[in-house]
């Protein structure tokens, strides 16, 4: 279970569409040391900075349509919401609903415990080849992507960091130093329909 302390909210990037039958989400945890506003806020902000730099790399039949904000502690934090229809920008036909991009959080700890991923469903079926790499074009045009989403989120006062688990080494979230995108595509059999 990932421990939200206070100071700290965990947002969940909600998707919906062909590309993911049985829907899908996409969390990041957030420092809010500089952010001023309340979880309906930042879950707005986020929105917006997904949908600026992330959702143009995604097909055209994946939606984000929601961002929830857990505000920590968990237990007694507030929480928020925010709702829109952010499509994808990209053209052709989608991979297999559990073919994701894999993206690394990475921090200035080693170790599992201080590096995080992120599974982003929507990827085109074209810019993967039959071994599951990322063509190079695609690849590059992700990282430039991830560099300026790293920058709104810090632009936005919702700095990224790292939330831990109960156990882990590390009991302080640690802050993402770069998002970095995997050569290869990954697999969640969760998002398969049953």
């Amino acid at each position: 279970m990932t421990v939200i302390p206070s100071g700290y909210a965990q947002a969940n990037f909600v998707f919906s569409g062909a590309p993911v039958p049985t829907g899908a989400e996409v969390t990041l945890g957030i420092d809010l040391d500089a952010f001023a506003g309340t979880p309906d806020d930042l879950a707005s902000d986020l929105f917006t900075v997904w949908d600026d730099n992330i959702m143009p790399r995604l097909v055209s039949a994946i939606a984000l349509v929601e961002v929830r904000t857990k505000f920590g502690p968990v237990s007694t934090g507030p929480s928020g919401s925010f709702t829109g229809a952010g499509g994808g920008g990209a053209g052709g036909a989608g991979a297999s609903s559990a073919v994701s991009m894999l993206v690394r959080k990475t921090t200035a700890f080693g170790g599992r415990a201080g590096t995080g991923r992120m599974y982003i469903p929507g990827l085109q079926e074209s810019d993967i080849d039959a071994g599951g790499n990322v063509d190079s074009g695609a690849l590059s045009a992700w990282t430039s992507s991830l560099s300026a989403f790293m920058s709104d989120l810090v632009v936005a006062n919702a700095v990224p960091v790292l939330l831990h688990g109960v156990g882990s080494p590390l009991s302080t979230p640690s802050f993402i130093t770069s998002f970095v995108a995997d050569g290869t595509v990954a697999t969640q059999r969760r998002r398969q329909r049953r």
